[in-house]
């Protein structure tokens, strides 16, 4: 068994994901029941690591709380890095290398990130190969500029990694997943007056020096950056967790459902609503009667009045919808807003938290 210890970085604002990000980290965002931060700490512990440092700033207080209560077993081994200012993803490495020095294998393991990758195999992958660094690269298809792209050999040597490049098509991606050895970071510049970036400042010159290896991981993976891939995150986990309904249908239900769902045992669906399919109802949510959600996320506390309807929009936390309300596609709606009676939300429209929506909104409008 290898000797490592783990870095998950957790201290971002999610800008893309406002107004969901306002009131909580992104890492703190439920997939299903549960928040993602969840997953991943899942993850790591499983891959028995000595020790797990957790890199904090926005929100800070939300996550050190929920590992507290969430994960007491695990704290003798846990350690957190609260950012002063932002340090980019790389900087929290030198912070720790100042803090406790880094002289054996390190797994860094972006916070963002919804999968069910193994680390313990990739490790051993890691070790097998001997280079200083591996890589996890996922396939994805479509526009390939939000991501870093790599190019490999016929031994899974890392030959070209591009930072955002502007093309469309299928491509090898940076996971956001990384195992370095401790003479890899002798690359990574000290200084900490801008923040320092892995795919920039780290392995551009890792790939030059050394042979650096990429992991191919096969299975789901999914940054939740946006709306729309935080969506698309909670609809896999509802096919890869939801595949029995009676473990994720549990709430008062006096309506029907299409599978795949989940809805919580303190959740109360009214009579003659319709629920489903791909649809995620958290604890404490109230449905009325003849109301029809499909493609969404509703979040604990929020109150959906009779006949209104849902599509494809993410309901935040203790939001109260009146009657016969129409929210439409890519909709998300903050934590305790109010949206009064007869509301028409069309597409792409935002509505940030603590907000009284009175009177239809416009496609695309925001409401910070």
């Amino acid at each position: 068994m290898s000797r490592h210890i783990a870095l998950i970085l957790a201290g971002g604002y999610a800008t893309r994901l406002r107004p969901l990000t306002y009131t909580r980290p992104k890492p703190m965002l439920p997939i299903l029941d549960k928040p993602l931060l969840d997953y991943i700490l899942d993850t790591v512990y499983r891959s028995n690591p000595e020790l797990v440092y957790i890199s904090l700033r926005y929100l800070s207080d939300h996550i050190i709380s929920h590992i507290s209560s969430t994960w007491s077993s695990e704290l003798r081994r846990t350690k957190y890095l609260v950012e002063e200012k932002p340090l980019g993803d790389a900087g929290p490495i030198n912070l720790i290398k100042k803090l406790d020095n880094i002289d054996k294998t390190l797994v860094v393991f972006n916070g963002d990130i919804f999968t069910n990758i193994d680390l313990l195999k990739v490790l051993d992958f890691h070790k097998k190969c001997g280079g200083v660094a591996t890589i996890v690269l996922t396939r994805v298809s479509g526009d390939l500029s939000k991501y870093g792209v790599a190019e490999i050999d016929e031994k899974y040597r890392i030959t070209k990694f591009i930072e955002k490049p502007r093309i469309e098509g299928v491509g090898l991606v940076n996971a956001g997943i990384y195992i370095f050895e401790p003479e890899a970071l002798e690359l990574l510049p000290s200084r900490d007056d801008k923040p320092l970036k892995i795919s920039i400042h780290l392995i551009p010159k890792l790939i030059e020096k050394f042979d650096v290896y990429a992991y191919i991981h096969l299975g789901y993976w999914y940054d939740i950056g946006t709306p729309e891939d935080y969506l698309k995150a909670n609809f896999t986990a509802l096919e890869e967790y939801c595949k029995d309904a009676d473990l994720c249908i549990k709430g008062e239900c006096e309506g029907s459902i299409e599978p795949p769902c989940f809805i919580n045992e303190r959740a109360k669906i009214g009579r003659d609503s319709e629920i489903g399919p791909y649809t995620v109802i958290l604890q404490d949510v109230n449905v009325g009667s003849s109301v029809k959600i499909s493609n969404s996320i509703v979040m604990s506390g929020a109150v959906i009045s009779r006949g209104t309807y849902i599509k494809n929009s993410i309901i935040g936390e203790r939001v109260y919808i009146g009657k016969w309300v129409r929210i439409e596609d890519n909709v998300v709606i903050g934590d305790y807003t109010y949206i009064a009676d007869y509301v028409y939300i069309p597409k792409n429209v935002r509505v940030g938290p603590h907000r009284e929506v009175e009177k239809n909104l416009t496609e695309g409008e925001i409401l910070p």
